[in-house]
């Protein structure tokens, strides 16, 4: 016999997910956050829950014209109509520095040895990975440099709902170690409260960038309905054009 078994499947009179009826159970009863976590923990949220992952998803929808909004609009320039091909072209831009920071921090918190002194488990890190040329992930903004206002947010969620606040905690000791390395301030940012919430809500770190990748999805759905009714994307490409003139090869 397989043992195998499914996160859902169809009758002849209902569709059934995770064990729950989707017509008689879940549709009108609960909200797509819920629906979400049902899929990922294999059960309904507690209040706490849907509040903490529903304030994730909605601080990560949005994020203003970034490359991945940008690269969706000029997919869509370019094959009009093909909305599913727009979407995957700005989410295939997910990496390291755009949304893929949340699962980079929260390996980092989650790793986090239990009989270590925090502060100076948090200097070797930062040590470590300036060392190797990386960046804390997590930490700075280009624009929000005195502070993240969606992670002053993001913890007022937590605290209200109850959760946790270890992971906040060890990113906190994160932030103070690199600025102290650094010498400049380097405030958390979204992706890193997002991770840190997360962490504490106990997602594993393999599936946080997933979350990211819900929100921003229904974001670039709205930027590529926006370019239906507002183009910028040919706007865009002249402008790339004009500020990159083009170099013959050196001989």
């Amino acid at each position: 016999m397989s043992t195998f078994q499914t996160m859902g499947h169809p009758t002849s009179d209902k569709v059934v997910v995770r064990g729950m009826d989707l017509a008689g159970d879940l549709i009108g009863k609960v909200g797509f956050t819920d629906l979400f976590f049902l899929e990922i923990r294999g059960r309904l949220p507690d209040s706490r829950e849907r509040a903490v992952l529903d304030a994730v998803l909605v601080a990560l929808v949005e994020h203003g014209l970034t490359p991945t909004a940008i690269v969706a609009r000029l997919t869509d320039l370019g094959a009009p109509g093909a909305i599913q091909g727009a979407v995957a072209a700005g989410i295939l831009g997910a990496g390291d520095r755009f949304l893929g920071a949340l699962d980079g921090c929260a390996r980092i918190l989650q790793e986090w040895p239990h009989d270590v002194d925090m502060e100076d488990h948090a200097a070797a890190l930062v040590a470590r990975e300036r060392r190797e040329g990386r960046r804390v992930p997590g930490l700075g903004h280009p624009t929000h440099t005195e502070g993240d206002p969606r992670t002053a947010a993001l913890y007022e969620v937590a605290d209200a709902a109850g959760i946790s606040s270890v992971m906040r905690q060890r990113l906190d000791a994160l932030r103070r170690a690199a600025e102290a390395a650094s010498a400049r301030a380097l405030p958390v940012n979204v992706d890193g409260a997002s991770a840190a919430v997360l962490s504490d809500l106990g997602l594993p770190w393999q599936i946080v960038r997933g979350v990211a990748l819900v929100a921003r999805a229904a974001g670039l759905v709205g930027h590529l309905w926006d370019e239906t009714n507002h183009p910028t994307a040919t706007t865009i490409w002249e402008t790339a054009e004009n500020a990159v003139p083009y170099q013959p090869p050196a001989v």
